[in-house]
């Protein structure tokens, strides 16, 4: 970026930000299928064989599970939790946006929002362990093979991944390719600050002598 101008670039930010949603959205089943891949490496790296097959029909996520409930008399039914991934993808349009704003690399923008593709099947992975470990009893949790230790990850991987990936990732990652910017548009508030500060001491000055 030739010019690190705050004001500029919160405008820009501003005005990118209902394009890269608009594009988010439009692309979310296709973003919501390959943040599903994703998470389905998580859920059998984690608790390998109690997922089947992840299913997406509408905007929600189903995890067609190998776990037996209770259903009709004479027919077996499996658990089938659901998931809604936008949750946890739209940071791509709020790294997006930023990114554009600062007139980042392509390579850059590639980067970040394959890294934000992780984060985002990490969420949507712990959520859904989160359904079957914890939120819907012990006794689903013993038949998925989630308990002690487990239970305690599958709570510390819910947390970070509802409340501080979703939203904190993606200005984390547009910190780190644009840190140039950011050191100059420090310096540049500095040094507005310093010439205020001095111009004001002149002005001072100049009412004392009078």
């Amino acid at each position: 970026m030739r010019q690190a101008s705050l004001g500029a670039f919160v405008l820009r930010t501003f005005l990118w930000l209902p394009v890269c949603f608009g594009a988010w959205y439009l692309a979310s089943h296709y973003i919501s299928a390959a943040a599903a891949a994703v998470a389905s490496l998580f859920v059998h790296g984690f608790a390998p064989g109690i997922v089947s097959a992840i299913e997406h029909p509408g905007v929600e996520l189903a995890f067609v599970t190998t776990i037996e409930v209770l259903g009709a008399p004479g027919r077996a039914a499996f658990l089938v939790p659901e998931v809604n991934p936008l949750a946890y993808t739209y940071g791509l349009a709020l790294f997006a946006a930023l990114m554009l704003a600062t007139r980042s690399r392509w390579w850059q923008l590639l980067a970040g929002a394959s890294l934000l593709m992780l984060f985002a099947g990490w969420g949507i992975a712990f959520d859904f362990l989160a359904h079957v470990g914890i939120k819907l009893g012990p006794a689903i949790a013993h038949e998925a093979g989630i308990v002690g230790w487990r239970r305690e990850l599958i709570a510390l991987g819910y947390q970070m991944g509802v409340l501080v990936l979703p939203g904190l990732a993606p200005i984390a990652l547009w910190a780190v390719f644009n840190r140039a910017f950011i050191a100059r548009a420090t310096r540049r508030s500095r040094s507005g600050g310093l010439l205020d500060g001095h111009g004001g001491e002149e002005r001072h000055g100049a009412l004392d002598r009078r």
